[in-house]
């Protein structure tokens, strides 16, 4: 399990500051983790070929050229609409 020193090194590495009392709380949290990956040892995986790319194990559908949907069916989900487009808050230059 990791240590103080290994959870140091990852928060580093991850540029995360840690606070010194944050530090015990989150090698729990590795532990926990790593608890939960130990657990994939226990799963009989016997007689099961690996697989090395999901898209292997994965019935594709065809890439078929579809009708597109309808522009109204498309903003009445939106929370705002405007002239036939979708309405979003102002994100860069203030207020409005």
């Amino acid at each position: 399990m990791p240590t103080s020193e290994d959870v140091i090194r990852i928060a580093r590495l991850a540029r995360l500051r840690l606070d010194p009392d944050e530090l015990n709380p989150m090698q729990e949290k590795f532990n926990r983790i790593f608890e939960a990956f130990a657990s994939l040892n226990e799963v009989d995986t016997h007689g099961i070929e690996p697989v090395f790319h999901a898209t292997e194990a994965m019935a594709l559908r065809a890439d078929v050229p579809e009708a597109p949907l309808a522009r109204e069916d498309l903003l009445a989900n939106a929370p705002d609409s405007f002239e036939g487009s979708f309405r979003i808050p102002r994100v860069v230059g203030g207020e409005e």
